[in-house]
């Protein structure tokens, strides 16, 4: 969270610092759905990773991820004929939730990279009362259904990139 403290401080000053501060959580699009919950993992406590394993599929992906919390398993509802980083995100989220929240770095949106954060969501109102919600949300904003980060539209990224002022 200090990192993320920091960089809100001053994002202008502080960006670089931010970047290689070690808190983003980079995830590439032609990674595999199952790296990202690794990825996930090494940024929670032991208590609270996300329990998942890999399966055969008969659907034309061929695999499914199967989350598994509080005794049940469900899958992660990808389309038949592929797994999504946006659908392996949002399902990551809503498994976290509403513990934890993971959100992206929106400066490192257009890109085929993009980071993301993941903290406990009592530190993320910390945040937004020391910073202000529309600042927190400016640069860092919540992975949730029905929002696309690898597949967003460019007028979209565009408008997000002016808005932090990178456009």
């Amino acid at each position: 969270m200090e990192a993320i403290r920091d960089f809100l401080s001053v994002p202008a000053e502080k960006e670089d610092a931010f970047w290689e501060s070690g808190t983003l959580i980079w995830v590439d699009w032609r990674e595999y759905d199952k790296d990202i919950f690794r990825y996930l993992n090494e940024h929670l406590p032991e208590e609270d990773r996300i329990d998942f394993v890999c399966a055969a599929s008969t659907a034309a992906r061929g695999m499914d991820i199967l989350l598994k919390k509080d005794g049940r398993s469900t899958t992660v509802p990808y389309a038949a004929d592929r797994m999504d980083r946006d659908t392996t995100l949002i399902s990551a989220q809503e498994y976290v939730a509403p513990k934890y929240q993971i959100r992206c770095y929106t400066a490192s949106l257009g890109g085929d990279t993009l980071g993301f954060c993941i903290l406990p969501a009592a530190q993320w109102r910390q945040l937004e009362e020391a910073f202000g919600a529309d600042q927190v949300q400016r640069y860092f904003l919540l992975v949730q259904a029905g929002r696309r980060f690898f597949e967003m539209d460019t007028a979209e990224i565009y408008a997000r990139l002016k808005e932090i002022g990178l456009a």
